[in-house]
C-alpha cells in the first residue's frame, strides 16, 4: 500500500458546524423533496497538528453521504454537518455539545482522537446517539485497561454503551507493534516514548508491556506535546536522548511531534529502528521533517488498510474517492466511509429512524465494508484483529525527492 502526500488542507472553526449540503444528481434531484432527510454528524480533528488525521476521514464521511444521495433506489436523504476539536479534550466537549443539542442531529462519526472521544462520550451518552470512530483505539474506551497508568477499571463507554469503533484497538496494536519489534525485527533494547496523550500513553504501555513479556530489556520516557503540534499538549521542551545500548525506539502519539523527534534523534547520531503507531500513519509526517532523509526506514503500523479495487464496492470507492478529491484515500478515510454507510444501512433496517434506533441496530448489524466485515462486540470494539506495517520510502527523482510509505507486513497480537 502507498500513501501518496496529500497537501490538502481544510479548516473548520473549532466548535462550530458547518453544515454542508451534499448535491444531488440531476437524477435523484427531481424525486429528493419526496424523501425524508436525515442529519449525522462528523466530528473530527481538522485543523491543527493532527489534522492530516481528520482531513482524510471526513472525505471518506463525505464520498459515502454523497454516493447515497446520488442513488436513485435510497430511502432517504443525507445532509452532514461537522465539528472540528482540534484533537484537543479542553475543545471536544463544547464540539459535542453542539452536536447532541442539534435535534436533527441522528448519530455521528469520529471523534478521531481519544483524548477528544474520553471528553465527548459523557455527552453523547445520555442521548444514546451512536458514536462511530474510525481511528480513537485507546483501549479504555471500551474496556477495563490494566496496563494504563493509572489502571483503569471501568471503561468510558460503560454506561451508555452508544460508542462503536470500526478498527482495533490499542490492545490489539499495542501487543501486535511489541511482538514485531522484539520478535520479527529481534530489538533486544527497546526504548518506548510517549506523548502523555490518552491515545499516546495507552499504546505506549501495551507495546512496552508485550516487548517486555517477549524478553526485551525495555525502558520508558514521556516527551509531551508540544503546543506547536496543536494537540492540546502543554510539553516544554522537544528534548530526548537516547542510549547507545538503545537499538529500537517506538513513539506512542501523533505524526507532528513523531517528526519533530525524528529530526532530533537523527541529528544526535541515532541510527537505530524507529517506529510509531496509527497516530504517525500520515503523509504529512514526512512533510514535518526537517530532513526528508532522516525518515527513511522509519515504520508505522495502523489498523487501517488499502481497499481492493477487485470488488463492485471497493471499486466504487476507490474511483470515487479519486474523482471527488484528486487524491488516494489517507489513513482511515476508507474506515470512515465504513462507518459512515454502516449507519446509513442501519437506518434502513429500522422502522423509526431515532438516535436510540440506530444504536441498538448496531448492535446486531453485521455490515460487509471496503475495509473488512464489520460487527461489533458488547464493548463497542470491531471484531477485526489485523495490523498492518508500513515503512518509510524515500526516492531521489529527477524533481526532487519523494517519499511514500509501503506496507511490508500484516501482523496480529
Amino acid at each position: 500500500m502507498k500513501h501518496r502526500l496529500n497537501k490538502a488542507v481544510l479548516f473548520v472553526a473549532a466548535g462550530v458546524l458547518a453544515m454542508t449540503a451534499i448535491p444531488l444528481t440531476a437524477a435523484s434531484a427531481s424525486s429528493a423533496s419526496k424523501k425524508p432527510t436525515y442529519t449525522i454528524a462528523a466530528q473530527l480533528v481538522l485543523s491543527g497538528g493532527a489534522a492530516g488525521l481528520g482531513i482524510p476521514e471526513l472525505q471518506g464521511v463525505k464520498l459515502a453521504v454523497s454516493l447515497w444521495n446520488a442513488n436513485p433506489k435510497r430511502q432517504f436523504n443525507v445532509k452532514l454537518v461537522t465539528g472540528d476539536d482540534q484533537c484537543d479534550p479542553t475543545i471536544a466537549p463544547s464540539v459535542a455539545t453542539e452536536i447532541a443539542s442539534n435535534k436533527n442531529v441522528v448519530a455521528v462519526i469520529g471523534p478521531s482522537c481519544s483524548g477528544a472521544t474520553v471528553a465527548s462520550l459523557p455527552i453523547y451518552g445520555p442521548s444514546d446517539m451512536a458514536v462511530i470512530s474510525p481511528s480513537a483505539t485507546r483501549v479504555s474506551l471500551t474496556l477495563a485497561d490494566p496496563t494504563a497508568s493509572p489502571p483503569v477499571t471501568t471503561p468510558v463507554n460503560a454506561t451508555y454503551k452508544n460508542f462503536f469503533r470500526d478498527v482495533a484497538n490499542d490492545g490489539v496494536q499495542g501487543p501486535a507493534d511489541g511482538n514485531y519489534i522484539a520478535k520479527t525485527l529481534k530489538a533486544t533494547n527497546i526504548e518506548v516514548i510517549n506523548d502523555a496523550s490518552s491515545y499516546g500513553a495507552g499504546l505506549a504501555s501495551q507495546v512496552a508491556a508485550q516487548a517486555s513479556a517477549d524478553g526485551a530489556t525495555v525502558t520508558t520516557a514521556t516527551l509531551p506535546s508540544t503546543p506547536a503540534c496543536g494537540n492540546g499538549g502543554s510539553g516544554t521542551s522537544d528534548q530526548i536522548t537516547i542510549p547507545s545500548s538503545v537499538t529500537a525506539v517506538f513513539y506512542g502519539g501523533y505524526y507532528c511531534d513523531f517528526a519533530q523527534m525524528t529530526d532530533i534523534v537523527r541529528t544526535a547520531g541515532y541510527k537505530g529502528i524507529l517506529m510509531s503507531g496509527d497516530g504517525s500513519d500520515e503523509p504529512q509526517y514526512m512533510e514535518d521533517l526537517s530532513k526528508l532523509s532522516d525518515g527513511a526506514g522509519t515504520l508505522v503500523t495502523c489498523a487501517c488498510s488499502e481497499v481492493s479495487s477487485s470488488t463492485a464496492a471497493g471499486k466504487a470507492f476507490n474511483v470515487g474517492f479519486q474523482k471527488e478529491f484528486k487524491t488516494v484515500p489517507g489513513a482511515y478515510a476508507p474506515e470512515s466511509y465504513d462507518a459512515t454507510n454502516m449507519v446509513l444501512t442501519a437506518m434502513t433496517k429500522i422502522h423509526k429512524v431515532t438516535r436510540s434506533a440506530i444504536t441498538a441496530e448496531l448492535k446486531k448489524l453485521t455490515y460487509v465494508g471496503v475495509t473488512k466485515t464489520i460487527q461489533f462486540a458488547s464493548s463497542g470494539d470491531v471484531n477485526a484483529k489485523n495490523i498492518y506495517v508500513y515503512k518509510v520510502a524515500i526516492t531521489n527523482t529527477p524533481t526532487g525527492f519523494s517519499s511514500s510509505l509501503n506496507q511490508i507486513a500484516v501482523t496480529t497480537p
